[in-house]
Protein backbone atom coordinates (compact mmCIF):
# COMPACT_ATOMS: atom_id res chain seq x y z
CA UNK A 1 0.00 0.00 0.00
CA UNK A 2 1.31 3.52 -0.75
CA UNK A 3 2.32 5.93 1.57
CA UNK A 4 1.98 9.18 1.38
CA UNK A 5 3.95 11.64 2.47
CA UNK A 6 2.80 14.01 5.85
CA UNK A 7 2.21 17.54 4.35
CA UNK A 8 4.00 20.14 6.38
CA UNK A 9 1.74 22.20 8.59
CA UNK A 10 2.28 25.10 6.57
CA UNK A 11 2.22 23.93 2.90
CA UNK A 12 2.04 25.87 0.21
CA UNK A 13 0.55 25.34 -3.29
CA UNK A 14 2.89 22.70 -4.61
CA UNK A 15 2.41 20.17 -1.37
CA UNK A 16 -1.18 20.39 -1.88
CA UNK A 17 -0.66 19.48 -5.55
CA UNK A 18 1.14 16.55 -5.09
CA UNK A 19 -0.99 15.05 -2.26
CA UNK A 20 -3.81 15.45 -4.98
CA UNK A 21 -2.09 13.45 -7.66
CA UNK A 22 -1.36 10.74 -4.66
CA UNK A 23 -5.03 10.53 -4.28
CA UNK A 24 -5.93 10.26 -8.18
CA UNK A 25 -3.29 7.69 -8.55
CA UNK A 26 -4.66 5.56 -5.45
CA UNK A 27 -7.95 5.67 -7.24
CA UNK A 28 -7.09 4.72 -10.52
CA UNK A 29 -4.65 1.54 -8.60
CA UNK A 30 -7.90 0.62 -6.90
CA UNK A 31 -9.90 0.73 -10.37
CA UNK A 32 -7.38 -1.51 -12.18
CA UNK A 33 -7.47 -4.18 -9.23
CA UNK A 34 -11.33 -3.85 -9.47
CA UNK A 35 -11.14 -4.90 -13.17
CA UNK A 36 -7.86 -7.34 -13.29
CA UNK A 37 -9.88 -9.33 -10.45
CA UNK A 38 -13.06 -9.46 -12.41
CA UNK A 39 -11.68 -10.15 -15.62
CA UNK A 40 -9.60 -13.20 -13.86
CA UNK A 41 -12.21 -14.05 -12.67
CA UNK A 42 -14.25 -14.47 -15.76
CA UNK A 43 -11.50 -16.43 -17.40
CA UNK A 44 -11.54 -18.94 -14.53
CA UNK A 45 -14.97 -19.81 -14.20
CA UNK A 46 -15.38 -19.58 -18.29
CA UNK A 47 -15.27 -23.72 -19.10
CA UNK A 48 -18.18 -23.67 -16.67
CA UNK A 49 -20.71 -20.91 -18.71
CA UNK A 50 -23.58 -22.02 -20.89
CA UNK A 51 -22.02 -21.16 -24.36
CA UNK A 52 -25.22 -19.72 -26.22
CA UNK A 53 -24.61 -22.56 -29.11
CA UNK A 54 -25.24 -25.05 -26.57
CA UNK A 55 -28.13 -27.58 -27.50
CA UNK A 56 -31.42 -26.40 -25.34
CA UNK A 57 -31.54 -29.22 -22.21
CA UNK A 58 -34.11 -32.29 -22.59
CA UNK A 59 -36.55 -32.19 -19.97
CA UNK A 60 -38.28 -35.87 -20.07
CA UNK A 61 -42.09 -36.06 -20.51
CA UNK A 62 -44.18 -37.37 -17.86
CA UNK A 63 -44.51 -41.01 -19.56
CA UNK A 64 -40.30 -40.93 -19.17
CA UNK A 65 -40.22 -40.04 -15.42
CA UNK A 66 -42.87 -42.51 -14.80
CA UNK A 67 -41.59 -45.38 -16.25
CA UNK A 68 -38.28 -44.66 -15.42
CA UNK A 69 -39.15 -44.48 -11.63
CA UNK A 70 -41.54 -47.72 -12.13
CA UNK A 71 -38.88 -49.74 -13.75
CA UNK A 72 -36.44 -48.74 -11.11
CA UNK A 73 -35.20 -52.49 -9.97
CA UNK A 74 -34.41 -50.88 -6.16
CA UNK A 75 -37.95 -49.70 -6.64
CA UNK A 76 -39.68 -52.62 -7.16
CA UNK A 77 -38.09 -54.85 -4.50
CA UNK A 78 -39.38 -51.78 -2.51
CA UNK A 79 -42.62 -52.34 -3.70
CA UNK A 80 -42.50 -56.20 -2.86
CA UNK A 81 -41.32 -56.23 0.67
CA UNK A 82 -44.00 -53.56 1.14
CA UNK A 83 -46.70 -56.00 -0.02
CA UNK A 84 -45.17 -58.96 1.55
CA UNK A 85 -45.07 -56.85 4.86
CA UNK A 86 -48.92 -56.22 4.75
CA UNK A 87 -49.67 -59.71 3.62
CA UNK A 88 -47.34 -60.51 6.79
CA UNK A 89 -49.12 -58.21 9.39
CA UNK A 90 -52.49 -59.57 8.06
CA UNK A 91 -52.13 -63.20 9.48
CA UNK A 92 -48.69 -65.10 9.92
CA UNK A 93 -47.12 -62.19 11.98
CA UNK A 94 -49.99 -61.38 14.43
CA UNK A 95 -49.25 -63.49 17.08
CA UNK A 96 -45.49 -61.53 17.26
CA UNK A 97 -47.38 -58.44 17.89
CA UNK A 98 -49.53 -59.37 20.43
CA UNK A 99 -46.49 -60.66 21.69
CA UNK A 100 -44.73 -57.40 21.98
CA UNK A 101 -48.03 -55.55 22.75
CA UNK A 102 -48.24 -57.46 26.25
CA UNK A 103 -44.30 -57.35 27.42
CA UNK A 104 -44.42 -55.88 30.74
CA UNK A 105 -44.29 -51.66 30.87
CA UNK A 106 -41.93 -50.99 33.65
CA UNK A 107 -42.40 -47.13 35.01
CA UNK A 108 -44.93 -46.52 32.11
CA UNK A 109 -47.44 -44.17 34.44
CA UNK A 110 -43.77 -41.89 35.10
CA UNK A 111 -41.93 -42.60 31.83
CA UNK A 112 -45.40 -41.88 29.64
CA UNK A 113 -45.15 -37.90 29.39
CA UNK A 114 -41.07 -37.64 28.97
CA UNK A 115 -41.51 -40.17 26.01
CA UNK A 116 -44.54 -38.72 24.50
CA UNK A 117 -43.37 -35.13 24.57
CA UNK A 118 -39.74 -35.74 23.84
CA UNK A 119 -38.41 -38.98 22.37
CA UNK A 120 -41.87 -39.85 20.37
CA UNK A 121 -41.99 -36.42 18.68
CA UNK A 122 -38.51 -36.64 17.44
CA UNK A 123 -39.92 -38.53 14.25
CA UNK A 124 -43.53 -36.40 14.30
CA UNK A 125 -43.57 -34.15 11.15
CA UNK A 126 -43.74 -31.30 13.40
CA UNK A 127 -40.01 -31.72 13.62
CA UNK A 128 -38.89 -33.86 10.73
CA UNK A 129 -40.15 -30.77 8.32
CA UNK A 130 -38.65 -27.99 9.67
CA UNK A 131 -35.44 -30.00 9.62
CA UNK A 132 -35.32 -30.63 5.97
CA UNK A 133 -37.03 -27.18 4.79
CA UNK A 134 -33.83 -25.69 6.64
CA UNK A 135 -31.52 -27.99 4.71
CA UNK A 136 -33.56 -27.91 1.41
CA UNK A 137 -33.74 -24.23 1.13
CA UNK A 138 -29.83 -23.89 2.06
CA UNK A 139 -28.53 -26.05 -0.36
CA UNK A 140 -30.59 -24.30 -3.01
CA UNK A 141 -29.78 -20.68 -1.93
CA UNK A 142 -26.36 -21.80 -1.89
CA UNK A 143 -26.13 -23.88 -5.43
CA UNK A 144 -28.93 -21.39 -6.98
CA UNK A 145 -31.27 -24.00 -7.69
CA UNK A 146 -34.80 -25.33 -6.62
CA UNK A 147 -34.18 -29.12 -7.13
CA UNK A 148 -33.63 -29.69 -2.91
CA UNK A 149 -36.80 -27.81 -2.50
CA UNK A 150 -38.86 -29.67 -5.50
CA UNK A 151 -36.99 -33.01 -4.32
CA UNK A 152 -38.75 -32.56 -0.72
CA UNK A 153 -41.95 -31.87 -1.78
CA UNK A 154 -42.13 -34.59 -4.05
CA UNK A 155 -40.95 -37.05 -1.15
CA UNK A 156 -43.26 -35.86 1.59
CA UNK A 157 -46.14 -35.51 -0.42
CA UNK A 158 -45.33 -39.02 -2.46
CA UNK A 159 -44.86 -40.77 1.23
CA UNK A 160 -47.86 -39.10 3.26
CA UNK A 161 -50.61 -39.82 0.31
CA UNK A 162 -49.20 -43.43 0.20
CA UNK A 163 -49.58 -44.11 4.54
CA UNK A 164 -52.72 -42.19 4.55
CA UNK A 165 -53.89 -44.18 1.55
CA UNK A 166 -53.21 -47.64 3.17
CA UNK A 167 -54.26 -46.44 6.54
CA UNK A 168 -57.48 -45.46 5.37
CA UNK A 169 -58.05 -48.86 3.65
CA UNK A 170 -56.64 -51.25 5.92
CA UNK A 171 -57.90 -50.09 8.35
CA UNK A 172 -56.23 -51.42 11.28
CA UNK A 173 -57.38 -51.65 14.83
CA UNK A 174 -55.37 -49.56 17.71
CA UNK A 175 -53.33 -51.96 19.98
CA UNK A 176 -54.67 -50.88 22.84
CA UNK A 177 -58.12 -52.86 21.51
CA UNK A 178 -55.80 -55.50 21.78
CA UNK A 179 -57.06 -57.02 18.42
CA UNK A 180 -54.36 -57.01 15.55
CA UNK A 181 -57.20 -57.61 12.28
CA UNK A 182 -57.52 -55.54 9.88
CA UNK A 183 -60.48 -53.73 8.06
CA UNK A 184 -61.73 -53.29 11.73
CA UNK A 185 -63.38 -49.43 10.74
CA UNK A 186 -63.85 -47.10 13.31
CA UNK A 187 -61.47 -48.50 15.65
CA UNK A 188 -57.96 -47.42 14.47
CA UNK A 189 -56.31 -46.63 11.49
CA UNK A 190 -52.83 -47.46 12.67
CA UNK A 191 -50.96 -49.74 10.33
CA UNK A 192 -48.77 -48.50 8.78
CA UNK A 193 -46.59 -46.04 11.16
CA UNK A 194 -46.61 -42.41 9.71
CA UNK A 195 -43.64 -41.73 12.31
CA UNK A 196 -41.74 -45.45 11.09
CA UNK A 197 -41.92 -43.40 7.57
CA UNK A 198 -41.17 -40.40 8.82
CA UNK A 199 -38.04 -41.53 10.37
CA UNK A 200 -36.78 -42.80 6.95
CA UNK A 201 -38.06 -40.23 4.39
CA UNK A 202 -37.87 -37.13 5.42
CA UNK A 203 -34.26 -37.62 7.54
CA UNK A 204 -33.21 -39.95 5.03
CA UNK A 205 -33.73 -37.58 2.40
CA UNK A 206 -31.93 -34.72 4.41
CA UNK A 207 -29.21 -36.94 4.03
CA UNK A 208 -29.48 -37.47 0.64
CA UNK A 209 -29.46 -33.82 0.13
CA UNK A 210 -26.42 -33.52 2.02
CA UNK A 211 -25.01 -36.43 0.16
CA UNK A 212 -25.81 -35.12 -2.94
CA UNK A 213 -24.41 -31.80 -2.94
CA UNK A 214 -21.50 -32.71 -0.57
CA UNK A 215 -22.18 -30.46 1.99
CA UNK A 216 -20.44 -32.45 4.46
CA UNK A 217 -17.27 -34.88 4.90
CA UNK A 218 -17.60 -38.09 4.18
CA UNK A 219 -17.27 -39.45 7.83
CA UNK A 220 -19.57 -36.76 8.89
CA UNK A 221 -22.24 -38.39 6.59
CA UNK A 222 -21.42 -41.76 7.49
CA UNK A 223 -22.56 -40.74 11.29
CA UNK A 224 -25.44 -39.10 10.11
CA UNK A 225 -26.52 -42.36 8.49
CA UNK A 226 -25.88 -44.07 11.71
CA UNK A 227 -28.09 -41.37 13.46
CA UNK A 228 -30.53 -42.00 11.28
CA UNK A 229 -31.13 -45.94 11.70
CA UNK A 230 -30.94 -45.41 15.60
CA UNK A 231 -33.91 -42.60 15.45
CA UNK A 232 -35.39 -45.24 13.52
CA UNK A 233 -34.94 -48.06 16.61
CA UNK A 234 -35.48 -45.44 18.92
CA UNK A 235 -39.07 -44.81 17.42
CA UNK A 236 -39.86 -48.05 17.21
CA UNK A 237 -39.42 -48.76 20.74
CA UNK A 238 -40.82 -45.74 22.03
CA UNK A 239 -44.25 -46.66 20.15
CA UNK A 240 -44.59 -49.91 20.84
CA UNK A 241 -43.64 -48.91 24.98
CA UNK A 242 -46.44 -46.48 24.63
CA UNK A 243 -48.91 -49.13 22.55
CA UNK A 244 -49.32 -45.96 19.65
CA UNK A 245 -48.65 -48.88 16.97
CA UNK A 246 -48.14 -52.86 16.47
CA UNK A 247 -44.84 -53.63 15.73
CA UNK A 248 -45.75 -54.95 12.01
CA UNK A 249 -47.14 -51.25 11.95
CA UNK A 250 -43.88 -49.58 12.75
CA UNK A 251 -41.77 -52.34 10.29
CA UNK A 252 -43.95 -51.86 7.55
CA UNK A 253 -44.24 -48.09 7.51
CA UNK A 254 -39.90 -47.87 7.38
CA UNK A 255 -40.45 -50.07 4.54
CA UNK A 256 -43.08 -47.60 3.14
CA UNK A 257 -40.51 -44.60 3.60
CA UNK A 258 -38.03 -46.31 2.25
CA UNK A 259 -40.10 -46.64 -0.87
CA UNK A 260 -40.64 -43.06 -1.12
CA UNK A 261 -37.09 -42.20 -0.58
CA UNK A 262 -36.47 -44.29 -3.67
CA UNK A 263 -38.58 -43.00 -5.99
CA UNK A 264 -37.48 -39.86 -4.94
CA UNK A 265 -34.02 -40.56 -5.63
CA UNK A 266 -34.92 -41.83 -9.04
CA UNK A 267 -36.88 -38.46 -9.85
CA UNK A 268 -33.17 -36.80 -9.06
CA UNK A 269 -31.44 -38.98 -11.46
CA UNK A 270 -34.48 -38.81 -14.20
CA UNK A 271 -34.12 -34.11 -14.26
CA UNK A 272 -31.68 -32.83 -16.06
CA UNK A 273 -28.91 -31.17 -14.41
CA UNK A 274 -29.49 -27.59 -13.74
CA UNK A 275 -32.80 -27.64 -15.19
CA UNK A 276 -34.45 -25.52 -12.26
CA UNK A 277 -31.61 -22.99 -12.16
CA UNK A 278 -33.44 -20.91 -14.37
CA UNK A 279 -36.52 -20.74 -11.64
CA UNK A 280 -34.19 -19.67 -8.69
CA UNK A 281 -35.19 -15.41 -8.50
CA UNK A 282 -32.06 -14.60 -6.30
CA UNK A 283 -29.00 -15.42 -8.82
CA UNK A 284 -26.73 -13.17 -7.86
CA UNK A 285 -24.31 -13.55 -10.81
CA UNK A 286 -26.10 -16.63 -13.25
CA UNK A 287 -22.78 -16.34 -15.54
CA UNK A 288 -20.18 -16.66 -13.18
CA UNK A 289 -21.36 -19.74 -10.81
CA UNK A 290 -19.95 -23.05 -11.76
CA UNK A 291 -22.01 -26.33 -12.10
CA UNK A 292 -22.94 -28.58 -9.39
CA UNK A 293 -20.96 -31.97 -9.12
CA UNK A 294 -22.62 -34.73 -7.63
CA UNK A 295 -21.20 -37.52 -5.88
CA UNK A 296 -20.94 -41.04 -6.90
Amino acid sequence: MRIRPELPERAGAPFRSTHKLYALADRVQEWLHAVVYEAALRLELAPYRRSSSAPPVTWPSMREIAWGMASDRVAILLAAALAAMTMLSAGPLQPIDEFANTLPRPFEDELRTFLILWPDTVASRFVALPVLGVVAFHLAYWHYTWRPIVLGICGVTGMIGLVATMKLVLARSHPRTGDPSFLSHGSGISFPSGHGANAILIYGLVLFLIYRYAAARPHIIRNLGYCVVALAALQTVVSIYLHFHWLTDLLTGMVAGGFALRLTIRLDELIPQGRTAHWWPFNRHPETHAPIFTPR
